[in-house]
Parts: C-alpha cells; sequence; structure tokens
C-alpha cells in the first residue's frame, strides 16, 4: 500500500542547515529536486519552488508542504509521478521514468530524458488505437516471466503545441512553457488493465534525419535504465545494489531499443508505423 499523503498547510521554503546529499538536474541544468537527510530513516525531499515532501519510513509517515501558490493538481503530480515511485523503489519496487501503452501484442514502454517526446508518443498511439497506461512513470510488476505494467492515472500532461496536435484543436489554456492535464477520452483512450511489457524504448535527442531503431547489448540497456530510476538514497549501498539487480534483470529479460526520429508531429505515423512492424514480427 502507498504511503498516503497528508498536506500541511501551504509555506515558503526556508533555507535548509545542511547541503543536499543529491539532487535531479533537469536536461536545462536546473536543480529539479533536492535530498535531504533529517533523521534516522527520515528524508526531506525540496522540489524548488513547488513544495517540500517529509518522509518517514519508519512510521510510515509523508507529508507535503506546498508552495502557497502552488496548485492542487501540480502537487498531485508531484506527489504520483515523483515521490511515490522514488519510496516505491526504495521499497524494493521497479519504478522507471517513462510513458506506455497497451497494444493487442503487450504493452510498449519509452523511456528517456525530460522532454524528448515520451508523453506525445504515447499520445500518438492512443490516438491510433493503442490506449495508454501511463504517461511518466512505468510501475513494474513481476508476473512469472512476465513484467506486468501498471495502468496509472488516465490522463496526459502536455504542451499546448502536443495538446493541440493530439486532440485535433487548440485545448483551453493559453499556449505556455508548462505542461498541463489531458483527460482520456474516446479520442485519446486509457487501459485500465494490467499489460505485460514487450519492448523498451530509449528515446534518443531527436536528431536522427531519419527514423532509427537500435537494439541494445544487455549492459547498455542496464546503464540507460539506471538513468531513469527514482533513487530516494543513493548513498545506502545495499538498496542501490539491489535495484541494480531488479533493472539488470528487467534488461535481461525485456528487449531494449534506442529510438530516434526527427521530432516533427508530421513523422509521428512513420515511428507509430515502424515500432508497431518491430512488435508483430519480433526481433529478428
Amino acid at each position: 500500500m502507498p504511503l498516503q499523503l497528508q498536506t500541511g498547510e501551504p509555506r515558503a521554503q526556508a533555507p535548509l542547515p545542511d547541503r543536499p546529499f543529491d539532487h535531479w538536474v533537469t536536461a536545462d541544468g536546473d536543480v529539479a529536486a533536492e535530498f535531504y537527510r533529517s533523521g534516522e530513516g527520515a528524508f526531506l525531499v525540496r522540489f524548488p519552488d513547488q513544495a517540500d515532501f517529509e518522509i518517514t519510513l519508519g512510521n510510515e509517515s509523508l507529508r507535503a508542504f506546498p508552495l502557497p501558490d502552488l496548485s492542487a493538481p501540480a502537487l498531485e503530480t508531484l506527489y504520483r509521478n515523483s515521490v511515490l515511485p522514488i519510496i516505491g523503489n526504495h521499497l524494493g519496487g521497479l519504478n522507471l521514468h517513462g510513458s506506455a501503452v497497451a497494444t493487442p501484442h503487450g504493452a510498449l514502454a519509452f523511456m528517456g530524458l525530460s522532454r524528448r517526446g515520451k508523453t506525445t508518443l504515447a499520445g500518438a498511439f492512443a490516438a491510433s488505437g493503442n490506449p495508454f497506461l501511463t504517461e511518466d512513470t512505468v510501475a513494474l510488476e513481476p508476473s512469472g516471466s512476465d513484467y506486468l505494467v501498471q495502468p496509472m492515472r488516465p490522463v496526459l500532461r502536455v504542451f499546448h503545441d502536443s495538446a493541440s496536435f493530439l486532440l485535433g484543436d487548440a485545448p483551453q489554456w493559453e499556449d505556455s512553457d508548462e505542461k498541463r492535464e489531458v483527460d482520456a477520452s474516446g479520442t485519446l483512450p486509457f487501459a485500465n488493465e494490467p499489460s505485460p511489457l514487450r519492448h523498451i524504448f530509449l528515446l534518443g535527442p531527436g536528431e536522427a534525419e531519419t527514423i532509427t531503431i537500435a537494439r541494445l547489448g544487455e549492459a547498455e540497456a542496464i546503464a540507460q535504465l539506471m538513468q531513469q530510476a527514482f533513487v530516494l538514497d543513493v548513498e545506502d549501498k545495499p538498496r542501490l545494489r539491489a535495484h541494480f539487480e531488479r533493472v539488470a534483470k528487467l534488461a535481461g529479460t525485456v528487449p531494449c531499443h534506442m529510438l530516434d526520429y526527427p521530432r516533427r508531429y508530421d513523422q509521428l505515423p512513420q515511428v507509430i508505423a515502424a515500432i508497431s512492424t518491430l512488435n508483430t514480427q519480433g526481433d529478428e
């Protein structure tokens, strides 16, 4: 059972006495999250200018302190897409940063750095008749020889231009450099049942002139997947080793591919066709 979130009174983020022992950095070089220790088995995860989350695993406590101007949906997104996966991996789960869709041949997962088009690709698959399972966190559950992708929230968080492409019409919000939620619908169907994972695609930077899909060796697949992990305590070597072993087993079970293509909306039908052909025929 996930820890139940308790929300405290909104407050400003006061300076902390210690330096963070870890942090996440975006592709643009901005700090996305900072990790602090606040006691035995206790952590504070700070998302700058958004919220602080106090995690105490000994007594199963999770409290959020948002900034006064943070919206409730934004806080929920941090909780669902970042904090729960961090805790889940710390407790022995397998959660990776990515999106996923369900196809008649099983689930496809798309992983990679932020702004590489994971959610838009999942949305394009959904619009073509393959319902999406998740848009930011791929939660995997071992099941026999398979890994089941668990369905998450029935929303896609996309930028204005991606929403316009997926919906066929301009969304009802101003064009801005900020993602907004688009609900699942008949146009963008959602899969509400787990699906066995058949392929993982790691998205490249979008510099390819044509669609390229290359099968990764196991060692390279592990290295790529570890970059998509949610880790609470990078200094906890036993837990980090156990997490590495879970990722290694995944990489040795599910085919992993590097995928790159020109980041243009008119390319997405061809991308879907190429991936679908691989998914249908299997690996050569």
